[in-house]
């Protein structure tokens, strides 16, 4: 009854309220169900893509070897985007695969680079894949970067590389890819970076490079690139770095190198170009590094070479050029590094040389250069290598060198200068590597030396120094080689010169020294060549040489040394070269002598020694050379000498040898020169030694008569 007492009108209100939210509802359930739809259409869509690009993955993977397929082992399934490497965008793409040196090992072919059209980034570097670069990867439609250095890649560089427009960055070097860099690749409009360095690539240089006009790094070092360097290059405005050395590029260098205004790095060495350095290249204002060493280039330095005020590394070493080195070197303060070495560079050093306050290496050596070394020099306080041997310097080492207080190699060698060495040499504290010799310096060896606690080698011979050997050497703890020979010392041996126990090689031979060789030169185990030949040493050879283990060359030849040769000698396993002729050694040759398996050369020619010749010599098959001459050995000459298989050379000559020559002879089919002259030998001449087709000159008056007025024996 209340319903029926309201009003028509209100009962209508009431009927479009109910209708209005009942098509609320349905709206909104239809669009749930819409936006339900589109969001599964869009997983749909991304998992198929995912799945797609996972699959193409999956079966690279399965195409590599058993470990490469283990190191890859969190790709499984068909969501690549978790898996170690891969990189995607939002939408499940893979924009970025990255699998640098793990150890892969397989070939492209079966990548399917058509299935990767997001893919912006390809990086398989540093792993071990072989076989050809394959052409479908002109596919990679969006790549940006594409880094496969660092293989084993073989063939050809495709030519379809050059379609792949989107590319910036291709990293090709460290493969084996022959055959020509590809034109195609001029295409290559948006290329800022292009590494093909370290492959076997040959012919020229295309000469459309200067159409890629966005590169900055171009390295294409180490070829076999031949032909020469194109013009257009100059049009490379971007450029920074400039890589092609190691090559086999010839004719001149452009002088469009000149229009780089960019670059920063210039590598032409280990090439063939020839002609005179452009003057155009005072124009790379930015250039740092220079390097044109290596080739065949003549003419002289440029005279403006001071306006490349960016230089930090300059070097034109080993090729022809001549002339000075020019003033306006001076300008070049932030230089760190100049190399002018293996030139025939002339004049004097120039005293602005002294201005390269940033210098650390100078190498000024193998060249024509005169007159004396300039004192500006001395400021070059960072200077840490300097080497000017092999010119024409004259006059005296500068007495103030020991400002150098950071040099660690100093070569002043084969010149002509003369004087004393200054005592300021013992502040270069830091010095590993002190060369002075073939010059024509005098005056005693002094005691500042002794200061240098950094240096390992010293070379001081073919002067004309004179004096004795001063005992503050024995200081120089980290000494592995010391060559006085060649000059005038005299004195002794220093007594303790055992405490240099890093020594291996110590050459004090043709001089005037006298008195032993001291004992304490047992302590010297690194010891490998000992010669102190040539000088007046007195007394026996000591018991304690037999003490060097190391020891492979021992040379104490033309000296005073008396008695007889030690026994403990037999101990230098090592030994190859032993000459002690020309002293005053008597008793018998050790009869272990052929403990020493390693001898190669023995001389124990011009003593006193008497005695057999021990069958043991026998063991001595490496041994080329065997002199025995001018002795007081006796009886006969020992079956096993027919052993010496390697024997090339053999002096038995002027001894007081019995007996006949043992056929065994025949057996040194290597044999050369046999002297057995000025013996007791009787018997005849073997006929087998006609076997020895290496034997020269078999004369009896030359090689076998005792007395040459005798006559021949008989054959």
């Amino acid at each position: 009854m209340c319903l029926l007492a309201k009003s028509p009108s209100k009962l209508f209100r009431a009927l479009l309220i109910l209708i209005f939210l009942s098509s609320i509802s349905l709206f909104i359930n239809s669009s749930a169900f819409a936006v339900t739809s589109v969001s599964a259409d869009a997983k749909s869509d991304e998992l198929a893509k995912g799945g797609k690009e996972a699959d193409s993955l999956l079966k690279w993977k399965a195409s590599l070897d058993n470990q490469s397929q283990s190191v890859l082992d969190s790709w499984v399934g068909s969501r690549p985007c978790n898996w170690d490497g891969v990189t995607c965008d939002s939408s499940g793409s893979i924009t970025n695969l990255s699998l640098i040196n793990l150890g892969l090992r397989g070939t492209l072919h079966s990548f399917n680079f058509s299935c990767f059209p997001n893919l912006l980034s390809l990086d398989i570097s540093n792993n071990s894949l072989h076989g050809t670069l394959p052409s479908h990867i002109l596919n990679l439609s969006k790549i940006t970067s594409l880094n496969l250095s660092i293989n084993h890649l073989t063939g050809n560089i495709p030519y379809e590389i050059g379609m792949i427009s989107s590319l910036s960055e291709l990293y090709l070097s460290l493969n084996n890819l022959t055959g020509l860099i590809p034109t195609s690749i001029t295409n290559l409009r948006n290329l800022s970076i292009l590494y093909l360095w370290g492959n076997k690539l040959s012919g020229s240089v295309p000469l459309e490079i200067g159409f890629l006009k966005s590169l900055k790094f171009l390295a294409l070092s180490s070829n076999v690139l031949s032909g020469p360097i194109p013009p257009s290059i100059g049009k490379l405005r971007e450029l920074s770095i400039l890589s092609l050395f190691d090559n086999k590029l010839s004719g001149s260098i452009p002088l469009e190198i000149g229009m780089l205004s960019s670059l920063s790095e210039l590598y032409l060495e280990k090439n063939e170009l020839t002609g005179s350095i452009p003057t155009s290249m005072i124009n790379l204002k930015n250039l740092s590094i220079l390097y044109l060493w290596g080739n065949k280039l003549s003419g002289s330095i440029p005279s403006k070479i001071g306006f490349l005020k960016c230089l930090k590394k300059l070097d034109l070493s080993s090729n022809a050029m001549s002339g000075p080195i020019p003033p306006s070197i001076e300008n070049l303060r932030e230089l760190s590094i100049l190399s002018l070495f293996d030139n025939k560079l002339s004049g004097s050093i120039p005293l602005e040389i002294g201005m390269l306050s940033s210098l650390s290496e100078l190498y000024l050596e193998k060249n024509e250069l005169t007159g004396s070394i300039p004192t500006s020099m001395i400021n070059l306080k960072n200077l840490s290598i300097l080497y000017l041997w092999g010119n024409k310097l004259s006059g005296s080492i500068p007495s103030k060198i020991g400002f150098l207080k950071c040099l660690k190699k100093l070569d002043l060698s084969s010149n002509a200068m003369s004087g004393p060495i200054p005592p300021s040499i013992g502040n270069l504290r830091e010095l590993s590597i002190l060369s002075l010799f073939d010059n024509k310096l005098s005056g005693s060896i002094p005691l500042e030396i002794g200061m240098l606690s950094s240096l390992s080698e010293l070379y001081l011979e073919k002067n004309e120094l004179t004096g004795s050997i001063p005992t503050s050497m024995i200081n120089l703890k980290n000494l592995s080689i010391l060559y006085l020979w060649g000059n005038k010392l005299s004195g002794s041996i220093p007594s303790k010169i055992g405490f240099l126990k890093c020594l291996k090689k110590l050459d004090l031979s043709s001089n005037a020294m006298s008195g032993p060789i001291p004992p304490s030169i047992g302590n010297l185990r690194e010891l490998s060549i000992l010669s102190l030949f040539d000088n007046k040493l007195s007394g026996s050879i000591p018991l304690e040489i037999g003490m060097l283990s190391s020891l492979s060359e021992l040379y104490l030849e033309k000296n005073e040394l008396t008695g007889s040769i030690p026994t403990s000698m037999i101990n230098l396993k090592n030994l190859s070269i032993l000459y002690l002729w020309g002293n005053k050694l008597s008793g018998s040759i050790p009869s272990k002598i052929g403990f020493l398996k390693c001898l190669k050369k023995l001389d124990l020619s011009s003593n006193a020694m008497s005695g057999p010749i021990p069958p043991s010599i026998g063991n001595l098959r490496e041994l080329s050379i065997l002199s025995l001459s001018d002795n007081k050995l006796s009886g006969s000459i020992p079956l096993e000498i027919g052993m010496l298989s390697s024997l090339s050379e053999l002096y038995l000559e002027k001894n007081e040898l019995t007996g006949s020559i043992p056929t065994s002879m025949m057996n040194l089919k290597n044999l050369s020169i046999l002297y057995l002259w000025g013996n007791k030998l009787s018997g005849s001449i073997p006929s087998e030694l006609g076997f020895l087709k290496s034997l020269k000159n078999l004369t009896c008056q030359v090689m076998l008569c005792p007395d040459q007025s005798l006559l021949p024996l008989e054959t």
